[in-house]
């Protein structure tokens, strides 16, 4: 269960938390500790040592190569409509995504969007409607939803939540340290490509290529820094994730219209738009299953 904290969005107090070792961290000093080492053994004086058969010692090593990990399913994005014509997670973008969120989530295949700016209509109560747990679904189990918004530029940036986005009018916040901020960035990238247009000497097998630029979409991820406990704070009037001295390093109004964004100390982010103050074209939250 999430902390809840019973500070002002505003205010600038800290209270550093602690961070836990990865799953991927712990299973690496299992290894350390128990993988036996066949090589320091040998018979002692007096002991008519036996040496295995070939075949047994291809099952040996083969039965404690831990090194490489089985690789993830694709992912599956669940929830657009036919008739979505604005569609802010691809599937790229969502793989980028999946390797920040903690490991054991990282192995489910499915997203599902819970909302959506186009599809469910402009509605602050139907945002935190559509994020509550559904009836059957385990609310003990651990839990990730992705905030996508895009703003009049056309750039996309948000935030990654352990806990779902409710209205919480007595100024508590919630969340915690898995929890991160997330813009891409257009960057031009230099290419070869095959000069197809120009006369070929039929004499020559070698082939010409010029260098041309092409733009591609980068993440930038800025995770939680402990130095505040500012993560989520959500009412009927808005959501901020990341706060303090007076900023947010993401804030929504209730209209969907308007949004802010700022470096603040909770994640030690760079702003996530072009404009601080930026216009809102799509926003959806994705629960990954």
């Amino acid at each position: 269960m999430s902390r809840s904290r019973s500070s002002s969005p505003c205010s600038s107090g800290s209270s550093p938390s602690s961070r836990f070792k990865s799953f991927q961290e712990i299973r690496s000093g299992l290894r350390s500790h128990f993988t036996p080492s066949f090589s320091k053994f040998s018979p002692s004086e007096g002991q008519q040592g036996r040496q295995a058969s070939p075949q047994r010692q291809i099952e040996r090593q083969q039965s404690f190569e831990y090194d490489i990990d089985p690789p993830l399913n694709p992912l599956k994005l669940k929830g657009y409509k036919l008739s979505t014509k604005r569609k802010l997670m691809t599937p790229e973008l969502a793989e980028d995504l999946r390797q920040n969120i903690p490991s054991v989530l990282q192995i489910s295949h499915s997203w599902t969007l819970r909302y959506s700016l186009e599809q469910d209509g402009t509605s602050l109560n139907t945002l935190y409607a559509k994020c509550e747990p559904q009836v059957g679904e385990n609310v003990r189990r651990r839990r990730g939803y992705f905030m996508v918004v895009m703003d009049s530029h056309g750039d996309r940036f948000g935030a990654y939540l352990n806990d779902y986005l409710r209205p919480q009018d007595g100024r508590h916040y919630y969340g915690n340290g898995d929890c991160f901020l997330w813009k891409t960035e257009r960057t031009k990238v230099k290419k070869l490509k095959k000069q197809e247009d120009k006369l070929i000497d039929l004499g020559s097998d070698e082939e010409e290529y010029e260098e041309r630029d092409s733009e591609v979409l980068r993440l930038k991820v800025f995770p939680y820094t402990s130095i505040n406990d500012f993560i989520i704070y959500s009412n009927h009037e808005f959501i901020s994730i990341g706060s303090g001295n007076g900023k947010f390093g993401l804030w929504i109004d209730s209209s969907f219209v308007q949004g802010a964004t700022d470096s603040v100390e909770t994640f030690g982010n760079e702003p996530l738009s072009r404009d601080r103050k930026f216009s809102i074209l799509g926003l959806e939250i994705w629960k990954v299953d």
